[in-house]
């Protein structure tokens, strides 16, 4: 089960994403993202209480960061959950995403 909420706090839109980007999620992930990626410049995406991420959910989120660099949206993965920033440090994310250890905003 994944949850997703939108907030705008000054320029960013901020996404928080909880519960597990998996498989039965991954495809609800790739098209919210890539929708607020079409709305908006600055988008930074919460991962704090996101407990895990599958390699299905890591493309999801891939998905989204070409989708932003080809309209020229400042994407952020933020405050990954302990979890999650296992798995970044293991596929080596932090050398093609923004991420940042809190929200940019």
């Amino acid at each position: 089960m994944m949850e997703i909420n939108e907030d705008l706090r000054g320029d960013w839109r901020v996404v928080e994403v909880r519960g597990r980007a998996d498989a039965l999620t991954c495809e609800q992930l790739q098209a919210r993202l890539c929708s607020i990626v079409e709305r908006h410049k600055q988008v930074a995406i919460d991962f704090s209480r996101l407990d895990y991420i599958s390699s299905c959910g890591l493309r999801a989120l891939l998905a989204a960061a070409r989708e932003a660099q080809a309209r020229k949206v400042r994407f952020a993965v933020c405050s990954p959950s302990a979890p999650v920033k296992k798995v970044f440090d293991i596929s080596g994310l932090e050398q093609i995403l923004e991420i940042h250890k809190e929200l940019p905003c």
